[in-house]
């Protein structure tokens, strides 16, 4: 559609999903859960690493904040 603006008002109302820079979660060499999201624009890769023991105090943090349940 040659007549879309992605900066009007109508179009950010019918925004659905932003735009996610992509995702990848993996076992580092410690064994320790790394969730690395890709940098844009030549902007270095954000990470952040979770010790493997400390694991499902995130997933428990997560879903709380998603009304799925309560924190343990």
């Amino acid at each position: 559609m040659a007549d879309w603006d992605w900066n009007s008002a109508s179009a950010r109302e019918s925004l659905v999903l932003p735009r996610v820079d992509a995702l990848a979660i993996y076992a580092n060499n410690n064994g320790e859960i790394v969730l690395r999201q890709q940098g844009m624009d030549g902007h270095d890769d954000s990470i952040v690493i979770i010790p493997k023991s400390q694991a499902q105090e995130v997933i428990n943090a997560i879903a709380h904040m998603l009304g799925d349940k309560k924190p343990a």
